[in-house]
């Protein structure tokens, strides 16, 4: 199997699979804005090392959506999944394009503020899981403007599947319907039986085929398969320049803590919110409602 292009980038299935917006109030379009209110932080964590821990034997890029809230604003972003014999790697490609400075910024989407990579050891059912911390460079805490990566390692958790009879024509793949609850979200995914590979994006596996599809039923995440190539390329291990080793319960805990108390970690910089009205700065007592990708 040479690459094939599965859908264009600007045309997603949403006409045959539409998301749900959930109607709520009405958020700011950006938050972590610092100086005069019209720069957004980075949140982008550099890489130090990396090495090579297999090959591909399957390689498909996803166009992947992503709100903060449900109903919200939606920024988008390029990843990618590397499938080998041993190891399984899902990446954001956008951020480590930006991050290294071969896209430019603004360029190739809003790198995710809930995933950089979920490397998986397919026989050992765990994996390690690396997530930029957003708000870093506002606290003081190291990393600054080169952002800091928080890492952990789980056990790769078995998704419950509740295979349907629906099936659907995705890309000239027949795909099937399926549905888990993972974490507090209930997911949906369309995986075709023609590439018998039980993985996909992010932490989402366990099917009997490749899934090329799938959305929480809030539509606040999605991932939509754009091309599939059986090249061989390395999945690599990364390091990056400043990392924090946590466990999945402590990064939630930190996390939470920032999206409901955000004053609480900007270590007094200001902090900006833009809307429709433009940037105004925000108060003491702002906060953010948390709508996290896990609980």
């Amino acid at each position: 199997m040479k690459t094939r292009t599965l859908l264009s980038w600007s045309a997603p299935v949403t006409a045959l699979l539409c998301a749900i917006a959930a109607s709520g109030q009405d958020l700011p379009e950006r938050f972590a804005l610092i100086g005069d209110g019209t720069h957004p932080y980075s949140n982008l964590v550099m890489t130090s090392d990396s090495a090579a821990v297999d090959s591909s034997l399957l390689t498909v890029d996803y166009r992947a959506d992503f709100s903060t809230s449900p109903g919200g604003a939606q920024m988008t972003h390029r990843t990618r999944l590397y499938v080998g014999d041993e190891r399984v790697l899902f990446d954001d490609i956008t951020h480590r394009a930006r991050s290294t400075g071969k896209a430019a910024l603004g360029d190739a989407g809003t790198p995710s503020y809930y995933y950089i990579s979920v490397l998986t050891d397919r026989a050992a059912g765990e994996r390690k899981v690396t997530v930029p911390d957003i708000w870093a460079g506002l606290n003081g805490s190291p990393g600054g403007s080169a952002g800091l990566a928080h890492v952990y390692t789980e056990r790769a958790p078995r998704q419950e599947w509740t295979v349907t009879d629906m099936y659907a024509d995705i890309a000239g793949y027949r795909c099937q319907r399926a549905e888990c609850d993972f974490r507090g979200r209930r997911w949906e995914a369309w995986f075709t039986t023609e590439i018998p590979v039980g993985e996909g994006p992010w932490k989402l596996r366990g099917l009997p085929g490749l899934i090329l599809y799938a959305r929480d039923t809030t539509g606040q995440y999605s991932f939509e398969a754009v091309s599939v190539t059986d090249k061989s390329v390395p999945v690599n291990d990364y390091v990056y320049e400043h990392e924090k080793r946590t466990t999945y319960r402590k990064f939630k805990r930190y996390e939470r803590s920032c999206w409901q108390m955000p004053m609480s970690f900007t270590g007094g910089t200001a902090l900006f919110i833009r809307d429709g009205k433009g940037a105004r700065q925000a108060g003491e007592d702002w906060e953010l409602p948390y709508y996290p990708m896990e609980w």
